[in-house]
């Protein structure tokens, strides 16, 4: 019974986090089929962080070198910290065997809320500043955002 309970909520967090997994999940019956849906929510979640770094990338092309050469190095330094992330919340060598049938399932949930959490992070510097906004920092004018990113599907 707890199981079932367990199962259900992490079915029902998983459904917050990817348009594709709700459809998945509803169709899945086997614990492999469950893993599987949430693999595709956690490559949807890596499409969001990409897409956002092109977008941010393209909208600071032109604004500041040092600011893309900075992102760079927050980006592998945020990587470096996923995967310490990763084997601090799954730390035994062979993961299947200490974690059970439903580790991909788990893992992937919990990848994906890492990654989620940095898209919202990143989107700071998509939104752009406002006049007045004197800690803005490497963040652009919100008026150059929209004028560089019009043209950049979503």
């Amino acid at each position: 019974m707890r199981f079932l309970f367990s199962l259900t909520a992490l079915l029902i967090a998983f459904h917050t986090y990817s348009d594709e997994l709700p459809s998945c999940m509803e169709n899945a019956q086997t614990q492999l089929e469950i893993n599987q849906c949430a693999g595709i929510n956690l490559l949807a979640a890596k499409r969001k962080l990409v897409n956002v770094l092109e977008k941010i990338r393209h909208a600071y092309k032109s604004a500041s070198p040092e600011f893309l050469t900075k992102l760079d190095v927050s980006q592998k330094a945020w990587e470096e910290s996923l995967e310490a992330d990763m084997e601090m919340k799954y730390p035994l060598e062979d993961k299947r065997l200490q974690y059970g049938s439903v580790y991909p399932m788990c893992a992937s949930g919990f990848e994906s809320r890492l990654v989620l959490a940095r898209v919202e992070f990143l989107k700071e510097w998509l939104k752009g500043h406002q006049d007045g906004d004197i800690c803005s920092g490497s963040i652009i004018h919100s008026y150059s955002i929209q004028r560089d990113c019009s043209n950049i599907g979503k």
